[in-house]
């Protein structure tokens, strides 16, 4: 090559012609090769893009109030208020009868935690031009990405109700946040235990008592206080006065009032059970003709069909930056590993949701077409320029690629 072309290479082609005879070219290619392996071994695999999109939700309580005062008095003007902070987007509100909500949204980009505590501030500096009624201070909630669940089980069963299912759900997400990386969980559907005291208007009457005064007791007796410390052989020791009440014994035999000096109880002007709550929504399980069960396959295992059975979804998330196919796959395995022991038999666990899995899928679709699109451009330059060049190309795109990803890995 003469000197006037040597000249003309410019940087790429001087770069490359110091790296032709380098015994340092192969090393380089290698290590190289084994990090972008790393990267792509360690890299998250997610379903939902790892975008930045803050939202915040403010819920405001105002009794009494109709859904059109809620909206003209309380949740309008804080809309404009919370639109005046930098970086917001959009601001959204919805309004009921004694209850409104106000969802800001940022800018993709903003950052969570700034975000969150520019909606606080500003809220703090406006509480003093809330409406006469509303509940102070009202609920902040902030929601991200990694909110989205990554794994969703729904429980149904022929034969329990769905009381003991809300009760068997709580009892799996319990073991089920004990994974790493798993974020926040929480339970679809059931009904909740509760105490029901059913007052008799007669009996009332004879004893002399309003309704007013069994709630207040009620609601009195359902306390604990700290009242005091006291230390004895160098221990201190704290003294609460009262408990929480938790039986159905333990309402019954309140003191309402004393009349003749008799004492009447809750259970003499009220019937006292125990119950699940009235329910206001339902989860129900189907079954479709396409339905396989897992392990029936094989024809070992008879299909069991649902049709509109009493079921609950417990649905759980994982942290920011987990890998969503491994705490997937974690979730899954330690599931199973409770069936028998803490999910009875009669119960049936179904996956209606595996972000895990779909992650996987997609990832693995990706690797496909870019080695697809490798062979491809292989045998153009093959065609083209001949045998050695379609080598270099062959060698060079999935070290460019994979180094892309370490790249990406590194920088977060």
């Amino acid at each position: 090559m003469s000197e006037n072309n040597q000249n003309n290479l410019g940087l790429a082609g001087k770069t490359a012609r110091a790296f032709i005879h380098s015994p340092l070219s192969p090393l380089l290619f290698l290590a190289m090769l084994a990090m972008g392996f790393i990267g792509l071994m360690f890299t998250p695999r997610q379903e939902d893009p790892q975008i930045s999109v803050p939202m915040v939700d403010i819920f405001l309580g105002y009794p009494g109030a109709s859904a059109q005062q809620v909206a003209d008095m309380a949740v309008e003007p804080l809309e404009r208020i919370m639109s005046e902070i930098p970086g917001v987007k959009h601001v959204y509100s919805a309004s009921q009868r004694g209850r409104g909500i106000v969802t800001v949204r940022f800018k993709v980009g903003e950052e969570s935690g700034p975000s969150l505590v520019k909606v606080h501030d500003k809220l703090a500096s406006h509480l003093d031009q809330m409406p006469r009624g509303v509940q102070l201070p009202p609920l902040v909630k902030a929601k991200g990405i990694d909110d989205v669940p990554v794994v969703t089980l729904t429980m149904w069963s022929k034969e329990l109700d769905g009381g003991t299912l809300r009760r068997l759900g709580f009892n799996l997400l319990q073991e089920l946040k004990q994974i790493p990386d798993t974020g926040q969980g929480f339970v679809v559907g059931g009904q909740r235990d509760e105490i029901r005291v059913e007052i008799q208007p007669n009996r009332l009457s004879g004893a002399g008592v309003t309704p007013d005064q069994v709630a207040n007791v009620i609601r009195g007796a359902n306390a604990e206080k700290l009242t005091g410390r006291a230390e004895s052989d160098n221990k201190s020791m704290r003294i609460y006065a009262g408990g929480f009440l938790s039986t159905v014994k333990d309402v019954e035999n309140l003191v309402v009032t004393v009349k003749n000096d008799r004492p009447v109880l809750v259970r003499d002007v009220a019937k006292v059970s125990k119950t699940i709550e009235d329910a206001n929504s339902y989860v129900n399980y189907y079954t479709g003709p396409s339905y396989s069960q897992p392990g029936s396959e094989d024809g070992n295992s008879a299909q069991i069909q649902a049709d509109g059975e009493l079921a609950v979804t417990v649905a759980i998330a994982k942290k920011q930056g987990a890998n969503g196919v491994t705490v997937a796959e974690d979730v899954l395995a330690m599931v199973e590993s409770l069936k028998d022991r803490l999910i009875p038999e009669q119960v049936h666990v179904e996956v209606t949701r595996n972000y895990g899995k779909t992650a996987q899928t997609k990832v693995n679709d990706l690797l496909k077409k870019l080695v697809i699109a490798t062979g491809i451009v292989t045998l153009l330059v093959w065609w083209a320029l001949g045998l050695k060049p379609a080598v270099v190309v062959t060698l060079v795109i999935p070290v460019v690629i994979l180094m892309t990803v370490f790249a990406a890995f590194i920088l977060g």
